[in-house]
C-alpha cells in the first residue's frame, strides 16, 4: 500500500499531520489535542507503525511518533524540550549562555528537589553540562548550535513565547560575537 492509500483515510491524516507538525508528540497528547477515543486513536497509530508512514519510540515512560526518523541526538533534545519545565531551564541557559543552580531555582519557582531532578535529566542526556565552581553549580549546553537548531526547526510546535524570546538572544549573541571575533582579526 502507498501513503495517499493508507492517509486516504480522515482519521489517519489527522494524525499524520498533527504529528507531522509536532514530531516527539506522546500518545496521551495526540488524544487530548484531537479529542479521540484511546483505542481509536492506537488502532490507527499502530496500523501506519506497522505501514512505515509514522515511526514509534519509547521514552521511558512516553511513546512518542515522527514521522521521519531523526537524529538520536535530536530526539533526545526533542524529548527534553516536549517537556515544558526541562524546555524553560534549556532556554533559560541558552539565552544567557550559562545559569547558576540558584539563578534557575529563583526563576523557575521550583521546588529544589524537582529542579535537580531535571538538572540531573538534562545533564545524563548530554543536553547540559554541569560545571563546579567553589560552592556553585553552573549548567551550560553540550551542544548550543545543534539545540538551536532544533528548536529552530520545531519552533511552531512548541506554544510558547519564552522559544522566540530564547532564539533571537541567540542569535543576537552569536551574530554579535562572530563581528567582534570578525573586528579583532582584521
Amino acid at each position: 500500500m502507498f501513503k495517499e492509500e493508507i492517509l486516504e483515510s480522515e482519521r489517519r491524516r489527522e494524525i499524520y499531520k498533527f504529528i507531522e507538525k509536532n514530531p516527539g508528540v506522546h500518545l496521551r497528547k495526540l488524544q487530548r489535542t484531537l479529542k479521540m477515543p484511546l483505542t481509536s486513536l492506537e488502532y490507527h497509530l499502530n496500523y501506519m507503525v506497522r505501514k512505515n508512514i509514522i515511526f514509534r519510540e519509547k521514552d521511558g515512560r512516553y511513546r512518542r511518533y515522527y514521522v521521519k526518523q531523526l537524529d538520536a541526538e535530536d530526539k533526545k533534545i526533542l524529548s527534553a524540550l516536549r517537556q515544558e519545565r526541562m524546555r524553560e531551564i534549556v532556554l533559560i541557559v541558552l539565552s544567557k549562555e550559562k545559569a547558576k543552580y540558584q539563578t534557575l531555582l529563583n526563576d523557575l519557582h521550583l521546588p529544589p528537589s524537582t529542579l535537580s531532578l531535571y538538572l540531573k535529566y538534562l545533564v545524563d542526556h548530554n543536553i547540559l553540562a554541569r560545571h563546579i565552581i567553589g560552592r556553585e553549580n553552573i549548567y551550560t549546553l553540550q551542544d548550543e548550535d545543534r539545540i538551536a537548531r532544533v528548536l529552530t526547526s520545531y519552533k511552531s510546535s512548541f506554544v510558547d513565547r519564552l522559544v522566540d524570546k530564547a532564539l533571537r538572544t541567540w542569535i543576537e549573541t552569536k551574530f554579535r560575537k562572530s563581528k567582534e571575533t570578525e573586528n579583532s582579526r582584521g
